[in-house]
């Protein structure tokens, strides 16, 4: 039985030799109609949806120009079971949630919560009595709500139907306003070391929200609902603001999310403009200046019982990556109507890469990246990483790293030896270490090398042995290089202090999301001196997701460094992609890792 599992620290996926890449081919302009879908709430004199119009009855615009409604319908959801439906209202699983949010006569409502810009007393005392009320009244029995906060990653959203479950999570929200302590993740611990935490904070709201927004638009084509509780976003500089609360209101359009705000402080708050914008932007209303927020709430599930689709073809055909301005008019006076602002037309790049990802299969080194994670049994007792670096004396050096798994029982006892024959063409070498050491390094010349590794016992019996091929690159002479990017790994705030140079990289690959994980990756070479350095996470597909900070070589750690945001991931497979250029040379490298939990 295998108990050895080898994981190299990443995957070098492109060399610097690599020839140079054919000219990038002029974009296709395309000619046509874009489809626009448009989701309208018309309301009466008394705050009741207007049911009985046609499409005659709406004159819609983009850009000023009059657009031709081609589709049209009316989707009614009234929140109560059909007569004869005998289906189980209790939600049994996040899919069964899923299978019912798609449902047109389902409504969605996410309650998202803003404890970091919620006080800590009187608003959010308000502040919770306001959605008490709203929860314990507004909803049918086929309404699905869920809570969420900035910390709370959106496949961990758990819809439910049970009112009596929400009361009662509600009752346990707090106001963190301006409250650091204690921390809730080691995520909130590494804040408090940066002397912007505020402004932090409200980067995080809003990427919250966004990925919220996206996730409803991944289980609902329909309208959904977000009620965002804040006193606003105070902290981001006005150049920020904008441009991040710009892509949030991108995102809720693009997802056809409507962010209602509330403000729980009442009459003679200060209202944040971003609670007035957000709702204006996506079709909503921004309760603010109010005493009774949980009897107007209620507005929100009465406007989600009705509404129109319209779909028109934009007689512009916009292809060119910017916003455009749809207006939507009722024929019949003294209604008021709600739809988003406009949207954000793609480019002709944004169409062309997305027809070239639909075309294309997954690269082969993206998918042996990925497989990586998965390519050895579950019963194994190490983790063991491979990487090599330059030594101190420009020799190339391998390092291996290693630690028992925690799923599988240590066969090796206090006495037990790891053993490395290293097989290359000039002679064979071996090295031996402790299994309680955890690490061992030699130097090896350059080349393509074989590694024997045997556990032996306290009593010199073999408990497994397995083999490794690598290959040592030459850093004295080569051009442009990188040494294997290693993952180092901080569990709580003592290790996080203690994530110094010498700081042994993890093996494993499978994390947490309260994990602190960051890669460091060396750069050697003739070309070193002016490399710039880039990062970016991967979908186990290979698309891109976010560019990832990069933080340069400072003193006392002479690598590059990316800080890796697995709080805000999901669980699932990704790829860490790392490149390095200076001039005509380029090095990259591939690092897999797997979120669990």
């Amino acid at each position: 039985m295998s108990v050895i599992a080898l994981a190299a620290g990443a995957q070098l996926v492109v060399s610097a030799q690599q020839p140079a890449q054919p000219p990038p081919q002029p974009p296709v302009f395309r000619t046509g109609a874009s489809l626009v879908r448009v989701d309208v709430t018309v309301i009466d004199r008394h705050g009741a949806p207007v049911t009985d119009l046609t499409a005659a009855d709406f004159e819609v615009s983009e850009d000023n120009l009059p657009q031709t409604v081609e589709t049209f319908k009316l989707v009614s959801a009234d929140g109560r079971q059909a007569e004869g439906d005998e289906t189980s209202l209790e939600i049994r699983s996040p899919e069964h949630a899923a299978a019912e949010a798609a449902r047109d006569d389902v409504r969605v409502f996410l309650l998202f919560w803003d404890e970091y810009h919620i006080g800590r007393f009187a608003s959010a005392i308000q502040g919770r009595k306001a959605l008490t009320d709203f929860v314990a009244s507004a909803f049918g029995p086929t309404d699905l709500v869920a809570l969420m906060d900035p910390l709370l990653p959106t496949d961990a959203i758990r819809w439910t139907r049970r009112r009596t479950d929400l009361l009662q999570a509600i009752q346990k929200l707090e106001g963190r306003s301006h409250v650091y302590l204690p921390a809730r993740s080691i995520l909130e611990e590494a804040q408090l070391e940066r002397r912007d935490v505020e402004r932090l904070r409200s980067e995080v709201t809003v990427s919250a929200m966004k990925s919220a927004a996206s996730y409803l638009g991944g289980i609902k084509e329909g309208r959904k609902a977000i009620v965002f509780v804040s006193e606003g976003l105070p902290w981001l500089d006005r150049s920020d603001e904008v441009s991040l609360l710009q892509d949030l209101v991108r995102t809720a359009n693009d997802n056809n999310t409507a962010i209602y705000t509330l403000d729980p402080r009442g009459l003679g708050a200060d209202v944040a403009d971003v609670m007035w914008m957000l709702a204006d932007n996506t079709g909503a209303s921004a309760f603010v200046h109010r005493n009774d927020p949980g009897k107007v709430l209620h507005q929100i599930v009465t406007e989600a019982s009705a509404f129109y689709l319209l779909g028109y073809a934009s007689t512009r055909n916009p292809a060119d990556g910017k916003f455009h301005q749809i207006k939507v008019r009722v024929k019949r006076p003294g209604v008021e109507v709600r739809a988003r602002r406009g949207y954000w037309a793609p480019s002709t790049t944004d169409l062309d890469k997305a027809a070239r990802d639909a075309a294309s299969e997954t690269p082969s080194h993206i998918a042996e990246a990925i497989a990586s994670l998965s390519s050895t049994r579950p019963e194994r007792a190490l983790d063991l990483w491979v990487g090599v670096a330059r030594g101190a004396d420009d020799t190339s050096r391998v390092t291996l790293t290693w630690s028992p798994r925690t799923r599988a029982p240590n066969p090796a006892g206090s006495g037990a030896t790891l053993t490395v024959v290293a097989h290359a063409e000039a002679a064979n070498e071996t090295f031996e270490a402790p299994v309680a050491a955890r690490r061992l390094s030699f130097s090896a010349a350059p080349g393509d090398a074989k590694l024997s590794l045997i556990i032996r016992d306290e009593h010199g019996a073999t408990i497994d042995e397995d083999t490794r091929s690598i290959a040592v690159p030459d850093f004295a002479q080569t051009p442009l290089a990188l040494g294997s990017p290693q993952v180092i790994l901080a569990r709580n705030a003592a290790e996080l202090k203690n994530v110094g140079v010498d700081f042994a990289p993890h093996p494993g690959r499978e994390f947490a999301r309260t994990d602190r994980v960051f890669v460091r990756v060396p750069v050697y070479g003739r070309a070193a001196s002016s490399v710039l350095v880039t990062a970016r996470l991967l979908s186990k597909t290979g698309g891109d997701l976010v560019t990832l900070a990069v933080t340069p070589p400072r003193a006392g750690l002479d690598v590059y460094e990316i800080d890796v945001p697995l709080a805000s991931m999901a669980r699932g497979d990704f790829l860490i992609a790392i490149d390095a250029s200076a001039g005509d040379e380029r090095v990259a490298a591939l690092v897999p890792l797997r979120i669990v939990s």
